[in-house]
């Protein structure tokens, strides 16, 4: 029972929240006890700011009808404080409304506050501004170390979001059983004097009775944990991986006798996908078989939770990336994980040929349980709207007096673009040369790769693109012109930070040491260009379309001659068009909403979408293997409703766009050059691969005799 004094701070927690009562969670006999009784957890990873909240509620019921239990989320950092100081708690970030739905449905949760979360995510879940001059420390703090300057900003941060989800920890009456310290540092590792420092920090805001623990893999679990009773020590790992007695001995010898439980808290149903690689396809039988192991490991205590259980969308700019090496592998927009929930939310996997990993496990579970769960929700219903014709084509570079309306940010060296208060999207340098400056087939050198593809205009025409994955030097398709001057622009577009939260991954030109053909260019103006991205306040807020795309449609200099289509000559492009959708009310949704839909990229080149000021994310489709992007109903609207197309490579014929009721993961249906000329082609086997973890090697394997899929390297989620 709680003391008086956790008794009296239930109730002042518990009327803040509108819980009803405390209850008590706690470890003993090398089990999880909750209210005196045994409880084994039996969890699944399910962001919510990789979801529509619309749809969050629509996500946890199909959980919960698989028998789980739990709901393992992360916390992102970069979401709630996308500038310094300044703190967004409402839209896809409204973190006490998901805890309150959760508790609705009578489920627990299980806390990962980070600050670094990896999770494929952007930086990590680390705000891009870490590495702005403008803050102390910025772009030269040690990231996860006992920093001063870092830990600065990182006390900061906790004292702001965790007197947030106190008054939902169980103790208090919320539905919060532990929360995680920081995320696999084993992985990093060495100072654990920074473990203990969150450690404190976390026990002084949540409550000396508040569960605190650590997740990493067995080989590395004494690199990220702390002995004894400070923390509770858990592992992941996925199906085949490991002995079971190898990886739970691995985690009892990190935690006292009789409070060792054992939890796998990554369980990898799916995998993580980069861009030109294959979709991952997981065996379901294997996943069952490995569950049902762990469900009975230890006299059947043993405790699960998959990463993911409904992975959701990288929706904006929030999709990570890894590099390996000289290679950087951006991820996918669609986080679909190939898990038990689709991204839209379907059971199992459309598209695949295999059995419905959602319905084996919900059936292995209520065996193992002997409870039945409740009735699975029916499958979400997409739409096939048609097609879609754009009305106007603007390229990039033109619409520069339309968003600056002057001369840029004069430099000597151009800089990335977090020197200038940036964090996502694109950024423009311009210099102006002489034509006797240039010579024909020039050699543009920016002195490091830029980060991550640049596009290069002389007079408003591509001569060149150079990916980071190339090196710091292309030879540009240009004859300069006998006299007059020539202005030239390298248009730099970001595909994702690197989220493996040790390095800095800064974004536009590295370099100042730019030269053409061995002679210095020393004079340019910036010009940093804003891409919508998620609206701060409400997601998909039809009220605030883009103002930069009302005003290109009045201009009808950039309407589409569709007798002579608008060529990508001129670098990227803008393409805008007013999408008239007209359904019946038999085919609006329960929820009010209407039916999900997916943009079919074939035919376009390397881009985003953005929808009534609501961004998909990226699409790719020359190198695959995501072909649509995935369309909320709650993002669309009875009516007119404003499509944005931002292509950078290049643009069907027709200028159209086709709206399926399907999505498409396996393309694409061959390599393209334009693909290959860019260093990203597509690979075979497994995406893990080229994880950076898998530099640890066989001795993270170690798999035993059984049935068991090929073993993949650790990845840091």
């Amino acid at each position: 029972m709680p003391s008086r004094l956790s008794l009296a701070t239930c109730i002042v927690f518990g009327l803040q929240a509108t819980f009803a009562s405390c209850g008590e969670f706690t470890i003993a006999n090398d089990r999880f006890i909750k209210d005196g009784e045994v409880l084994q957890i039996i969890s699944g990873s399910v962001h919510y700011h990789r979801i529509h909240p619309a749809y969050w509620e629509d996500r946890l019921e199909r959980v919960k009808a698989l028998g789980f239990n739990t709901i393992e989320l992360y916390v992102a950092w970069n979401i709630h404080e996308p500038y310094p100081y300044k703190y967004v708690w409402t839209g896809i970030a409204d973190l006490e409304r998901y805890l309150k739905l959760i508790q609705k449905l009578g489920m627990n949760v299980l806390l990962r506050p980070g600050p670094y979360i990896c999770a494929e995510w952007d930086f990590g879940g680390f705000p891009w501004w870490l590495a702005s001059p403008a803050v102390a420390g910025g772009g030269t703090m040690q990231l996860r170390q006992n920093d001063t300057q870092y830990l600065f900003h990182v006390d900061r941060w906790f004292r702001r979001m965790l007197p947030i989800v106190a008054p939902y920890m169980y103790h208090r009456g919320g539905p919060i059983l532990m929360a995680q310290i920081e995320n696999e540092y084993g992985f990093v590792g060495g100072d654990l004097q920074y473990v203990r420092h969150l450690v404190n920090l976390a026990q002084g805001i949540l409550g000396k009775e508040a569960i605190l623990y650590t997740t990493d893999p067995p080989p590395v679990v004494q690199k990220g944990s702390l002995p004894g009773d400070e923390v509770f020590t858990v592992v992941d790992f996925g199906p085949g991986w490991y002995n079971l007695d190898q990886a739970f001995g691995a985690q009892k010898s990190m935690n006292l006798p009789g409070k060792s439980p054992a939890l796998c808290a990554e369980f990898y149903p799916g995998w993580l996908v980069h861009w030109g690689e294959k979709m991952a396809n997981t065996s379901a039988e294997v996943l069952t078989d490995y569950t049902m192991r762990i469900l009975q490991y230890n006299n059947n205590s043993g405790s699960v939770s998959f990463y993911m259980l409904h992975g959701g969308t990288n929706f904006g700019f929030t999709a990570g990336a890894n590099v390996n090496g000289d290679t950087f592998l951006p991820d996918l927009s669609s986080y679909d994980y190939d898990t038990l929930i689709s991204e839209a939310g379907a059971t199992g996997q459309p598209g695949t040929d295999g059995p419905n990993k959602y319905k084996m496990i919900r059936e292995a579970v209520q065996k193992h349980t002997g409870v039945e769960p409740p009735e699975m929700l029916p499958e979400p219903v997409g739409k096939a709207y048609g097609k879609v014709e754009f009305r106007l084509a603007a390229p990039l570079i033109a619409t520069l007096p339309y968003t600056h309306g002057g001369d840029g940010i004069p430099t000597k060296h151009p800089e990335p673009m977090e020197h200038y208060d940036m964090g996502h999207g694109l950024i423009i340098y311009r210099t102006t040369l002489g034509a006797g400056q240039m010579s024909a087939n020039s050699e543009l050198n920016f002195g490091k790769p830029p980060h991550d593809i640049a596009t290069i205009l002389a007079n408003g025409n591509r001569v060149g693109i150079l990916s980071r994955n190339l090196g710091p030097a292309v030879t540009l398709d240009f004859v300069p012109p006998a006299n007059g001057e020539v202005v030239l622009d390298v248009i730099v577009e970001e595909l994702g930070r690197d989220n493996g939260g040790q390095a800095w991954d800064l974004k536009g030109l590295m370099s100042g040491n730019i030269t053409l053909d061995g002679m210095p260019l020393n004079d340019w103006r910036v010009f940093p260009y804003e891409v919508a991205g998620l609206p701060e306040d409400n997601v998909g807020d039809m009220s605030r379309p883009n103002r930069l795309l009302e005003q290109l449609l009045q201009n009808e200099d950039f309407a589409v001659d569709r007798s002579n289509p608008v060529p990508m000559a001129h670098g990227p492009t803008i393409y805008v068009g007013l999408w008239e959708i007209d359904i019946d009310s038999d085919d609006v949704q329960p929820n009010g909403h209407l039916p999900d839909t997916w943009l079919d990229n074939r035919g376009w080149g390397r881009g985003m979408t953005i929808i009534n000021g609501f961004n998909l994310g990226y699409y790719w489709p020359i190198v695959g293997p995501q072909m649509t992007q995935y369309v909320p109903g709650p993002v669309l609207k009875n009516g007119t409703n404003l499509v944005a197309i931002i292509e950078f490579d290049h643009a069907p014929s027709d200028i159209t766009a086709v709206f399926t009721d399907t999505p498409n993961f396996y393309g694409p249906d061959k390599p393209a050059n334009a693909a290959e000329s860019l260093g990203f082609v597509r690979r075979s086997g497994s995406a893990a691969k080229w994880d950076k973890a898998h530099q640890l090697g066989q001795q993270l394997r170690s798999v035993t005799a059984g049935p068991a899929q090929t073993p993949k390297a650790v990845h840091q989620s």
